[in-house]
């Protein structure tokens, strides 16, 4: 044989065995990418229905770091290919759009969005064996190690425990000793009164804790305004907590003070959106200033102490959107930190996994240590719940958006021990 076709093969099997080595993890054994093509991301939202308003900062906010990321080069050198689908709002939306993505193949799916729809879709992707980020929060039973274990599913969302502990510390800080509380009936809303009707009482803070309870899609607040003035007239609280969605907060607490209800209002985390303030919602500031409410760090990000460790990356990432989707939108909210929080948590998995494929990067997941949007995410072995606090005080104002009042569990981690007492006793 020739000499120049020995020098052929001999190049063709040291290419061979270089491929090999590659795709075994070759290379000092250093996490190494066999898949060059895109990496499919499927986002369930409210498109429609009832849950709907939030959504639009949420698919705002995937869109913007999509493509930030993809023009700096993609996730390990993949480009993100990203896939909406509508939940509706509704339990059969959510499995639907679910199994949609499952379908289509997704290499990572998050939501559906309302968190009463997210049991009933863990059970589909868990046995897909495809990563699942959900956008919370977790309930009571989950938190509590009541529900099944998954390997493939995470929580990242803060929930009962971080809401009722910051509401607890609210309490405490502007010296609130007799308080009244309604919410919705969301499951995070009724679950975090559940825990303060143990952690206010605890603390020495007389607690009323109302059984009345009303729709997302309530639009009239005149009967909610009207069974809390009742309420108050009898018990004379100095102040009331709102655990409610968004939409109806403005016009709840315009309807309260038409009524004379005096009593400061401080209203949960998702409240902290500006649909709350935006007057072509149909809103007036002037309706909710002066008045409280818990939220993230992406509230707004230049106000939160330079202690938060994100701080800088959530400025560049406001301002990202602020020049590209979010141009027209007034404020950042709780919501949007959804996005921002669940697209880079699969980004921080998929670049530190030990392997390349679903089951990497959920282990991954699992050990993931990062501050972003919402707090602080380290999940538990157990629940995979990666937020128990992440909540600042913000005050609404009239035409200023949400001024900054102090930190509650975010930087300052830990549960405060009336919380603790208040989730062993829930046991």
């Amino acid at each position: 044989m020739k000499k120049g076709h020995w020098l052929a093969i001999a190049l063709v099997l040291v290419l061979a065995l270089s491929v090999l080595a590659v795709a075994c993890g070759g290379g000092g054994g250093t996490t190494t990418t066999v898949n060059t093509g895109p990496l499919k991301f499927g986002v369930a939202i409210s498109l429609t229905g009832d849950s709907a308003a939030p959504c639009g900062q949420i698919k705002e906010g995937f869109q913007t770091e999509v493509d930030y990321v993809n023009a700096n080069g993609g996730i390990n050198g993949r480009q993100v290919e990203i896939t909406f689908v509508d939940d509706q709002s509704s339990m059969t939306g959510a499995t639907t759009a679910i199994q949609s993505l499952i379908d289509q193949h997704m290499d990572v799916i998050f939501g559906p969005f309302p968190q009463f729809n997210q049991a009933a879709t863990k059970p589909l992707t868990e046995a897909a064996g495809i990563l699942h980020i959900t956008f919370g929060p977790p309930t009571l039973s989950e938190l509590l190690g009541k529900d099944q274990a998954y390997k493939y599913v995470f929580d990242p969302a803060t929930g009962p425990d971080g809401c009722a502990d910051a509401f607890l510390k609210e309490m405490k800080a502007d010296g609130k000793t007799n308080v009244l509380a309604m919410g919705d009936q969301m499951t995070i809303s009724q679950e975090t009164l559940q825990v303060l009707a143990k952690s206010l009482p605890a603390a020495g803070i007389t607690a009323t804790i109302m059984t009345d309870s009303f729709g997302l899609g309530a639009l009239d607040p005149n009967p909610i305004a009207n069974a809390i003035k009742i309420k108050a007239d009898t018990v004379k609280p100095d102040a009331i907590i709102l655990a409610s969605n968004p939409e109806p907060v403005n016009s709840i607490i315009k309807a309260l003070k038409a009524l004379g209800v005096t009593a400061p209002v401080y209203v949960q985390a998702s409240g902290a959106h500006p649909v709350t303030m935006f007057v072509p919602a149909g809103n007036d500031p002037a309706n909710v200033a002066g008045n409280f409410v818990i939220g993230a760090a992406i509230v707004d990000p230049s106000q939160i102490p330079d202690t938060y460790p994100a701080k800088q990356d959530l400025i560049a990432f406001v301002a990202r959107w602020k020049a590209g989707t979010g141009a027209q939108e007034p404020f950042t909210s709780f919501f949007i930190g959804f996005a921002y929080d669940a697209f880079h948590q699969a980004e921080q998995a998929i670049l530190t996994a030990k392997t390349q494929d679903e089951a990497g990067w959920a282990a991954a997941m699992a050990k993931l240590d990062w501050w972003g949007a919402q707090g602080h995410y380290k999940f538990s072995d157990s629940d995979h719940v990666g937020g128990h606090g992440g909540m600042f005080q913000w005050q609404y104002t009239n035409g200023q958006g949400f001024k900054f009042v102090r930190d509650l569990n975010a930087v300052a981690e830990g549960l405060a021990q009336e919380t603790k007492d208040a989730m062993d006793a829930l046991k």
